[in-house]
């Protein structure tokens, strides 16, 4: 058995890789096609039979840490409701929970997430590189 076109869907997704055909993107001001996704790909095809239950259920773990972050974005806008005060750091914290299943969804898979996933940190330009000169 192996995953539904459907399910490839949310493990790039939840991955922070494209579910796009073909990508573009510049190289030193060049177009040039976008390489990364070969390599969820290829783990996607080689997840062991036993293993696929476990990532099924990250799939739903992360599923629904994204449900809750949607369903609470209207409780951003208060932070007392009659007697009842609301958690300022939900949403952080929502999001640390989800990094940590992606990245035990990675550990499964034996990729790292997409480096260039925009999700989390919005001010990111990329990769930093360290170079020696």
């Amino acid at each position: 058995m192996s995953f539904t076109a459907e399910e490839k869907v949310s493990i790039r997704h939840h991955m922070g890789y494209l579910n796009v055909a073909a990508s573009q993107t510049f190289v030193l001001g060049s177009p040039a096609a976008l390489e990364t996704q070969f390599i969820i790909e290829g783990a996607m095809d080689k997840v062991l039979l036993a293993a696929e239950p476990q990532v099924r259920r990250h799939m739903q773990i992360l599923d629904k840490i994204e449900e809750q972050m949607i369903g609470d974005q209207e409780i951003l806008a208060v932070d007392v409701v009659g007697e009842i005060t609301l958690r300022k750091t939900e949403m952080p914290e929502l999001r640390k929970e989800y990094k940590y299943w992606q990245a035990s969804l990675a550990n499964l898979l034996g990729v790292y997430p997409n480096p260039f996933d925009k999700r989390f940190d919005a001010t990111a330009g990329g990769v930093n590189v360290p170079v020696n000169h």
